[in-house]
């Protein structure tokens, strides 16, 4: 594709087409569209090509869709709330636990302390958000965007994160338990003080991130890349290394290498 059918999100200035309406990496809806938008512009287009085959979905406003995750553990935890916009929403200290929140755009919410324990945030939009002290344990983010999101003291604790994007992210002092991490970009992140013991590091992305007093006891790395960051030969010795791992320095390191 050429240069001159791309242009930059204006959110995280990743490319994307011209004609673009929403940004296929950090899931915004492009200025001058919305979901609401989309679906009735959808509705109108079918019913004027298949009238006869169409029903209108429901329709619900943003202030309803608020409403409805806000009471969703008071009203018996059984309504999706997938693909739901609840961006820049005050969620703090709500309970999620298990819900489904695949496709959700949560952009700068407020979950601090929020419980989403066993919550299924499959290809969540996480963007910025307040996830301090909030509990994560077993939560499925696959392909997950978080880049920038605050997680400092939250609980991962076997959580499944493959392939999900957490550039930047704050990681102070976050419990990762056996977290799976295959793929994961975690380039500029603070993992200062994080627990990551027994966690499965394949192939994921660790340039420049911030180490000191992580913990890697059992850690199994593969092909993970440490690149510019401040990881220290003890933590390298608490990991069970398997494959080829990219130190600070540039150089590699596999299990039985003499190199620290």
């Amino acid at each position: 594709m050429s240069e001159e059918e791309l242009k930059r999100c204006p959110f995280c200035d990743e490319p994307i087409r011209v004609k673009a309406v929403i940004c296929k990496h950090c899931h915004q809806w492009l200025p001058g569209y919305s979901y609401e938008s989309a679906i009735r512009d959808l509705v109108i287009q079918k019913q004027t090509t298949e009238p006869q085959l169409v029903d209108a979905p429901e329709i619900l406003t943003r202030e309803q869709r608020y409403e409805i995750a806000r009471s969703w553990a008071k009203q018996g935890k059984s309504r999706s709330l997938k693909g739901f916009d609840l961006s820049f929403q005050d969620l703090a200290g709500l309970d999620f636990s298990g819900a489904d929140l695949r496709e959700a755009n949560l952009t700068e919410a407020d979950l601090s302390g929020a419980n989403l324990g066993g919550a299924d945030l499959r290809k969540a939009n996480l963007f910025r958000a307040n996830l301090r002290t909030a509990n994560l344990k077993q939560v499925r983010l696959h392909e997950g965007y978080l880049r920038e999101a605050l997680l400092d003291y939250a609980d991962l604790t076997g959580s499944k994160l493959p392939r999900a994007n957490l550039h930047g992210v704050l990681l102070t002092h976050a419990v990762m338990y056996r977290v799976d991490l295959d793929s994961v970009n975690l380039r500029g992140a603070d993992l200062r003080n994080a627990n990551l013991k027994e966690s499965y590091l394949k192939g994921t992305d660790l340039t420049g991130v911030k180490t000191e007093g992580m913990i890697l006891k059992g850690a199994l790395m593969v092909g993970t890349n440490w690149t510019n960051s401040d990881l220290t030969s003890f933590q390298i010795k608490q990991a069970r290394i398997i494959e080829a791992t990219i130190l600070p320095n540039g150089e590699t390191f596999s299990k039985g290498s003499s190199n620290q």
